[in-house]
């Protein structure tokens, strides 16, 4: 029996979750999933060009689990390219630090504590005033409680953790969401945004 994975420190969540290659329709793409700690490697490391003793420290890892995160989010990365499949970013073992929100509207992105909890029909956006915005934690898999017993409000489900509905309420090609490959329930399914 191997051992439980420790939880990873993510700083926010990602401002989109699905990637595709443009011109392949949806349902003819097969998908790589990246998890979140996954993702926040690539970020620490990548994009703000920290070196992985550093990284570590922020995802709360030692610096070979975080070489091993990155190696597996390489991997992965590659494959969407070279393969041309589409990336989505949901589940792992990890937690939050805080939220993002994003305004429909206006466009603004703003952090917020996870343990204010803001919902849509209480908070504005703090630059124009709309209530048309989308929760990045929530469209990323997060919840406030822990479901399937995964620690730190994560989605605790693995690999495949997480809802399926990406932004806009589509659903992703994941197995039997897809509409088209004899598999599922045949209806595109999504969640309205207010």
């Amino acid at each position: 029996m191997s051992k439980p994975k420790k939880s990873r420190t993510v700083k926010y969540p990602p401002m989109a979750v699905y990637f595709k290659p443009q011109g392949i329709p949806l349902f003819h793409l097969q998908q790589v999933t990246l998890s979140l700690d996954e993702y926040e490697a690539i970020r620490l490391v990548d994009y703000e060009g920290h070196d992985q003793e550093e990284a570590a420290g922020m995802m709360a890892v030692s610096r070979p689990t975080c070489a091993r995160i990155v190696e597996s989010a390489h991997k992965k990365i590659a494959e969407a390219l070279t393969l041309a499949k589409a990336i989505r970013i949901e589940g792992g073992s990890y937690n939050l630090s805080a939220n993002r929100y994003y305004c429909s509207e206006c466009r603004h992105t703003w952090e917020a504590n996870l343990g204010t909890a803001l919902m849509q029909n209480e908070t504005l956006c703090p630059q124009c005033g709309s209530k048309e915005f989308l929760d990045l934690a929530r469209q990323a898999g997060w919840s406030p409680a822990p479901q399937g017993g995964g620690p730190g409000g994560g989605p605790g489900r693995g690999r495949r953790g997480g809802r399926r509905d990406g932004p806009g309420g589509d659903r992703g090609p994941g197995k039997g969401g897809a509409q088209g490959r004899g598999r599922g329930g045949g209806k595109r399914q999504g969640r309205s945004q207010g």
